[in-house]
């Protein structure tokens, strides 16, 4: 079985409608959000019912709680994440779709067992994964895999007994040079491999957006 594993949209619709392009094309099976279909883009409500048109197996974010109304949303962020924009959006079948959103899943599949989740085995939430990190050498003798998103970074680490597996973003990547590249994870569960994948995405329709979404957001399209 072939999994598309995906995270961190905020929002980004076109980007998003790319990667279901290349998911597809890759014939991947099932698709799988590690969280954050929100915030910073104008289209998280759009991103949202996308999921749920797909079918995709769903993950709870950081941004995804704030929506959710189950923390709060920073200040001093909100000239940039323009969260309550989607919030005063949402329809009630929209925001029930994403409650019923699980912080962590593990499924055995094909003799392994997966775990999904947005943040971090030790916090689901907000914990930060990056591939020099302490988090990068987690290892759990009964967890054969590990994929993460959050850090809109992509990476992969094989320790003694657990494979990391940093997804990275489609909607928002802020690695070096990955700015109008979009990174997922296809997953093959007969062979046990990762493979990070990128797309070369347009970034014109996002560039179109300013005023709408901060400056900074669409800098990052250039990094």
């Amino acid at each position: 079985m072939k999994l598309a594993l995906f995270s961190d949209i905020h929002g980004n619709i076109h980007f998003f409608e790319e990667f279901l392009r290349d998911a597809e094309a890759e014939k991947a099976d099932r698709l799988i959000f590690l969280g954050d279909s929100v915030s910073y883009y104008p289209f998280g409500c759009a991103v949202i019912r996308r999921l749920k048109e797909t079918g995709t197996l769903c993950i709870e974010g950081n941004h995804d709680s704030m929506l959710r109304g189950e923390f709060p949303i920073p200040e001093k962020h909100e000239p940039v994440y323009r969260l309550r924009e989607t919030m005063k959006e949402i329809s009630a079948d929209e925001l029930s779709f994403v409650r019923g959103w699980p912080e962590i899943i593990r499924e055995t599949l094909d003799g392994r067992t997966l775990t999904f989740v947005h943040g971090s085995p030790l916090d689901h939430l907000k914990g930060y994964s990056y591939a020099d990190s302490e988090l990068a050498l987690y290892d759990a003798p009964d967890e054969d895999i590990v994929f993460v998103g959050h850090t809109h970074r992509p990476w992969i680490r094989r320790n003694a007994h657990t494979l990391m597996v940093n997804v990275g973003s489609v909607g928002l990547p802020r690695d070096e040079g990955g700015g109008s590249r979009p990174a997922w994870c296809l997953y093959d569960s007969l062979a046990g491999t990762a493979e990070i994948r990128r797309i070369n995405a347009d970034p014109s329709p996002l560039f179109a957006l300013k005023g709408l979404v901060h400056d900074s957001v669409l800098d990052a399209l250039d990094r």
